[in-house]
């Protein structure tokens, strides 16, 4: 599907998503019961706006966190002078660290695997090869659920669950594009194997902070790069909820 994001194209709008009240009757995710939490992110901010509630979690419940960034998210701004794009690779590992520092995470351990942004799929060997050498059988793997609708976001969950399980590892799906194209009315999203995670008042309040740190996705950046907000205002409160929700891959269908 085409992903088109503007002040002129919003997606589905939050207020019809709460209106909903689809989240409402989902199985609550209990405490991590795993040795590890692994959150596979295709681009700096994936991780803080699909799972900084459960990260924060992890952190309270003194479960080791590593974060594997998939690529350095350089073509953001796809407009933008080739040396404008490497800033941008740097600029947003810096955002990301500062957001998982605001989650409360104060040293963040973070892998970095510098593929290229737009182009994992065709990387998928690459990736397939890092997951496999890096998730181990009492891991709770969690990375982009497979029918998000970015093309990097669904190579990443694609290729996270078939390492989890082969692996035996434990499999969640977090969901960022969804919201944004998915009919609260339809049956875009297997709610029947989806699960809540509630936000205290303060977790909620860090991830918040947490994605205030992405300046380079939500601000004009200069002369130099594309003129554009790639996450209008609008869109951002999805990931202000007081709960994320998680497919539980492990249960679900293939």
């Amino acid at each position: 599907m085409a992903l088109i994001v503007d002040d002129k194209h919003l997606g589905t709008p939050e207020e019809r998503w709460r209106d909903a009240g689809l989240h409402e009757d989902l199985l609550h995710l209990g405490p991590i019961n795993a040795r590890r939490l692994v959150v596979v992110s295709p681009h700096p901010d994936d991780e803080v706006f699909g799972a900084g509630g459960l990260i924060q979690a992890a952190l309270s419940q003194r479960v080791p966190v590593e974060v594997i960034a998939v690529t350095d998210g350089e073509a953001s701004h796809p407009n933008s002078s080739a040396a404008a794009a490497l800033n941008l690779a740097r600029v947003r590992s810096d955002e990301s660290l500062e957001a998982l520092g605001r989650l409360g995470w104060r040293s963040p351990l973070i892998t970095r695997l510098h593929l290229g942004d737009g182009d994992v799929t065709e990387n998928r060997d690459e990736l397939d090869a890092a997951l496999a050498s890096i998730l181990l059988p009492d891991d709770l793997c969690v990375a982009p659920w497979r029918h998000d609708g970015h093309p990097d976001h669904d190579a990443c969950g694609e290729s996270a669950l078939a390492a989890s399980r082969a692996v035996g590892a434990q499999m969640l799906g977090f969901l960022v594009w969804a919201w944004h194209w998915a009919d609260p009315e339809g049956s875009n999203i297997p709610w029947d194997v989806c699960r809540r995670l509630d936000l205290s008042r303060r977790a909620r309040a860090r991830k918040r902070w947490a994605s205030a740190a992405f300046n380079s996705q939500t601000r004009s950046l200069g002369p130099d790069v594309e003129d554009a907000a790639v996450l209008p205002a609008p869109l951002m409160r999805r990931f202000w909820r007081p709960y994320e929700v998680f497919v539980d891959e492990t249960a679900s269908r293939p």
